[in-house]
């Protein structure tokens, strides 16, 4: 696909990023197939030091065009096959500039039936709708002047009222096709009507309907519902809606949109047949314009809703992938369960499965004792310092039973964690478990999986669907094409910032890498096998179908660490290797000393006749590559405890501080692991003393806080939290967590507790 002029200047005054660098991005893309993650890092002089977010955003748009262009082109070719275009009409479509102006112009050659006004046509009553619409004559006078002029049989017009009717079919399609008074009314629509939702008649009938309460007699502003703190207002609606427990409808005042058309077509004072005219007036509101802006505001708002979903769900993925990792260290994982035990694996410093058992800590045998001893066994074996428990049923029970009677735990020489597992049995079933582990257990594979993930969270998630890993907000209801083009986006986003160990890296993380993908990751792993380990980045060519061009996209993303060329193990590009091999050459300087002597990384840093070869972005980029021994960008693992006393919802007080680790966060709020089964919700109105527009302003998924228990209701097993100061008589907080004094609510603890929970109707955290 080439490159138009009329593309980069779209492109451009959309983005308000310059032509040049807009036209060089599309140009790395589109005509010389480089990935977003590549052009972002080692193309930097080209496209001006424009980030990934930006490249990515000018992909999207250029998309967004090309799909608009395309329809252009449908539509142009459609109206002149069906031998209706006019020079005027083709004007208009050429100078359209939005998708929805292009779909009014079409609208009237857009069905395959012939419309009631399209018959009137053929049957020869253009003429009269004419008259009708210019004559100063009343209607009755005109229709016995000329009204049997009209009537042809042969076309089913048999009488003068048929006639009539025929040509006010036209008039009324005249006005319901008028592109001019449909964008006058979208955006008196967009800026001054309401959505309204009301309970449908038997909806009582359907299950579960009590969870769409909030919304039985609802209505608000449209222009209110654009916004991303609305969008899951939207989408709870629209579930109702598709549940048949809803009805919505868009509503606007009809005098105020009949007036507007009035002005627009008619001087209906000064015309004879003004009372025919406004009934077709009224007509082809109700019948056409009106329903028809009323899909057309339903449709946008669930597409700026799912918009803004996916974006959430985007930037919760990203926290999640990137969250602090253990590193190259062994792992013991368990997969809690209760009658059929838990399921115990333990994995090197390099994820390598090593040994799997099963313990019974819990009823019916009870066996702590003897779990206990399994545990302490493996620890002393395996010189393991870390346990990871899923925080799933019995994950807290069992940390809590391992914490009181394993020694290595108790004293603190080895840490116990309850890991996230959502996602872990969907992996365990999976074909990519099945592969890795073709004869073991699901329920090991699962503890594996639990394991890995906290040794390194992004080399293991990624073998999971996104939509699983439960940090998603109505993702089963947003546009799923689009949800997946995000996510994988995300994952691709993520591995190319970390990158990966080439020589440990699985399948399904290569896959990820800049132009790599399923197959040619399989291919990877089998020349990986076949040499026992690349020895080098130029090995990549001895992979089949690993093509030059494959290389240049790929290799700065691939280490390897023991290399023959220590540029190997960093984030520099093989490209770049002759300069800096040249640059050691002139100062005496081994490659080893360039990336391990910090004197001379600060002499490359200063050599500005470098810097003019590499240029500014690659030089500084270089730098910061040499100086960086581990090459992974993320923070590593801190340990991190919940309070000890309490176990379950109903040992929570009011009033106290418990530390906690955000798991999801939302449009309306975030959820928060306080160490009990059920999290807690920081309604967005409660994450700062400060007015907060977005959540994600102030947490991420992954970020450890510590909260207020604003209020709990046992019944519904709810948690409100906040992050608020503490009032003058509100609770202080020991120093043991306890609480030495009654509660005294703050003014506004009594409204929250009606509102707290307001965002979770329909809402599941798992």
């Amino acid at each position: 696909m080439s490159l138009e002029a009329n593309a980069v200047n779209f492109v451009s005054n959309e983005l308000s990023i310059k032509n040049a660098q807009v036209q060089k991005v599309l140009e790395l893309i589109v005509e010389q197939d480089c990935t977003i993650p590549f052009i972002s890092r080692y193309r930097k002089e080209a496209i001006g030091g424009l980030d990934e977010v930006q490249v990515a955003a000018i992909n999207e748009t250029y998309e967004a065009y090309c799909e608009r262009e395309k329809r252009r082109t449908f539509i142009l070719e459609s109206i002149k096959k069906q031998e209706m275009m006019t020079p005027e009409l083709e004007k208009q479509i050429l100078a359209a500039e939005t998708l929805n102006k292009l779909e009014d112009l079409y609208a009237p050659y857009k069905s395959k039936r012939k419309s009631k006004g399209m018959l009137a046509r053929e049957a020869g009553l253009e003429p009269l709708a004419n008259l009708i619409k210019t004559t100063s004559k009343d209607i009755k006078t005109l229709l016995l002047e000329v009204g049997k002029d009209y009537i042809n049989a042969d076309k089913k017009v048999e009488t003068v009222q048929a006639a009539l009717e025929g040509a006010c079919h036209i008039i009324m399609e005249d006005i319901a096709n008028n592109g001019e008074i449909k964008d006058v009314l979208r955006k008196d629509y967009w800026k001054s009507a309401t959505l309204k939702s009301t309970v449908r008649k038997k909806a009582e009938e359907i299950k579960d309907y009590l969870k769409y309460k909030d919304y039985f007699e609802f209505e608000q502003k449209v222009s209110e519902l654009v916004s991303a703190k609305t969008g899951h207002r939207v989408l709870a609606m629209r579930r109702g809606l598709d549940q048949k427990v809803l009805k919505l409808e868009v509503c606007y005042e009809v005098e105020s949109a009949i007036g507007t058309i009035r002005k627009m077509t008619f001087d209906l004072d000064n015309l004879g047949c003004s009372e025919v005219l406004e009934g077709c007036i009224n007509n082809a509101y109700s019948n056409s314009i009106h329903s028809s802006l009323d899909l057309e505001i339903k449709s946008e708002l669930k597409k700026l809703a799912d918009e803004s979903a996916i974006d959430v769900f985007g930037i919760n993925l990203r926290s999640l992938l990137l969250q602090p990792y253990l590193g190259p260290k062994g792992v013991i994982g368990i997969d809690p369960g209760v009658r059929t035990g838990c399921k115990v694996a333990v994995i090197d410093s390099n994820g390598k499965f090593i040994i799997d058992t099963v313990i019974y800590p819990h009823q019916p045998k009870n066996d702590v004792m003897g779990s206990a001893k399994i545990i302490s066994a493996i620890i002393e074996k395996f010189k393991v310092e870390h346990i990871a428990i899923g925080n799933g049923t019995f994950g807290r029970e069992t940390l809590q039973l391992l914490q009181k009677h394993v020694k290595a735990i108790a004293t603190g020489k080895t840490k116990a964690m309850l890991v996230n597992e959502d996602g872990a049995s969907i992996y365990s079933a999976s074909e990519i478990a099945r592969k890795e582990f073709p004869d073991m257990d699901l329920t090991v594979r699962g503890a594996i999986s639990i394991a890995r993930r906290f040794q390194d969270p992004l080399a293991e998630l990624v073998k999971i669907d996104p939509k699983s890993i439960g940090v998603g907000q109505y993702q089963h209801d947003v546009n799923q094409a689009k949800l997946k083009k995000s996510l994988t986006g995300v994952v691709e986003s993520c591995v190319n910032f970390v990158g990966v160990d080439l020589n440990t890296a699985s399948a399904p993380l290569l896959s990820y890498i800049s132009g790599i993908g399923p197959s040619l990751a399989g291919n990877i792993v089998k020349q990986r096998e076949k040499l026992g380990g690349f020895k080098s980045r130029e090995e990549l060519l001895k992979v089949s179908r690993f093509s030059a061009k494959v290389f240049e996209q790929a290799a700065g993303f691939l280490r390897i660490y023991n290399s023959k060329n220590p540029l190997d193990g960093t984030f520099i590009h093989p490209e770049r290797y002759e300069a800096l091999e040249k640059w050691c050459a002139e100062n005496s300087i081994t490659l080893k000393d360039l990336v391990e002597d910090k004197n001379t990384i600060t002499k490359i840093d200063k050599d500005s006749a470098l810097k003019a070869t590499l240029g500014e972005f690659t030089h500084k980029d270089i730098v910061k590559a040499l100086g960086a021994p581990s090459q992974d960008p993320r923070t590593e693992f801190v340990s991190f405890e919940f309070r000890n006393d309490i176990s379950e919802i109903k040992d929570l007080k009011a009033g106290q501080w418990y530390p906690g680790k955000v798991t999801n966060i939302t449009q309306f709020g975030a959820f928060v692991d306080i160490g009990i089964k059920e999290n807690g919700l920081i309604h967005v109105s409660q994450m700062a003393d400060k007015f907060v527009e977005n959540a994600l302003e102030v947490l991420k998924v992954g970020q450890e806080v510590k909260a207020r228990v604003l209020d709990i209701d046992l019944d519904r097993k709810r948690i409100a939290l906040s992050l608020k100061k503490e009032e003058k008589g509100e609770f202080i907080p020991s120093s043991n967590g306890q609480n030495n004094k009654k509660s005294k609510k703050a003014p506004a603890e009594k409204q929250l507790k009606n509102n707290a929970f307001a965002g979770l109707a329909n809402f599941k955290v798992k």
